[in-house]
């Protein structure tokens, strides 16, 4: 029993360290929103799913959830707010990015570029997603503190798939389409709720919650 108690807090503060460090906004987690959001608009303005999958590869947004799920349930104040600035400034950064690549590609076409089927697809929350953010949240964060399966964790970005409907608000946005803006919005706050009440079940399960925290 201590034995385990031993592994698990050892493990929890591995864990926290790892969060801590890539929950924080700094030039890589900018860069890589930046560039993912990028990729992501251009694949929905193609109609290109490959792009888009390719894009999320390289969004990092995935992190700070799983770092804002486990400073709600430890009551950590500064790392909670710490983290949701992170992820705040996260989503300014997508949005900024697909508005001015909308914006320029609009200027190219002399008008507005078509709605492609990418695009109306982000445009439609539906409680499934939800229930695929849940599941997404509950796998990424078991793979997260797994050492051996944290390669799976580009795969869960992909389902979770967090940066196409901000990249459809920045898109929305260059078109001034209040709908579209309105329903991607919605559907990135489901995948974002669903992934955090995921995560934060994962580690309540895995034992994060139960014990008081040790000192870092």
């Amino acid at each position: 029993m201590l034995k385990m108690f031993s592994s698990t807090e050892r493990l929890k503060n591995k864990t926290l360290k790892h969060l801590e460090m890539y929950s924080r906004p700094n030039l890589d987690f900018f860069l890589l929103t930046a560039f993912a959001s990028a990729i992501i608009s251009f694949g929905l303005i193609l109609d290109n799913s490959s792009i888009i999958i390719g894009g999320m590869v390289v969004a990092p947004l995935i992190t700070p959830f799983f770092g804002l799920s486990i400073s709600l349930i430890l009551l950590r104040i500064k790392e909670t707010f710490e983290t949701i600035g992170s992820i705040i400034l996260g989503i300014f950064v997508a949005v900024v990015i697909s508005f001015i690549i909308g914006y320029i590609t609009n200027l190219a076409f002399i008008g507005t570029f078509d709605n492609t089927t990418e695009i109306l697809s982000r445009t439609k929350p539906d409680v499934l997603y939800f229930i695929v953010a849940v599941l997404s949240g509950l796998i990424g964060s078991y793979a997260y503190v797994r050492p051996t399966l944290s390669e799976r964790i580009v795969g869960i970005a992909i389902s979770a798939a967090i940066v196409p409907p901000l990249a459809v608000v920045g898109l929305s946005l260059a078109k001034m389409d209040i709908k579209m803006i309105t329903s991607s919005s919605i559907l990135f706050l489901i995948n974002f709720l669903g992934i955090c009440l995921g995560s934060i079940l994962m580690f309540i399960i895995l034992g994060f919650g139960k014990e008081k925290e040790s000192k870092l």
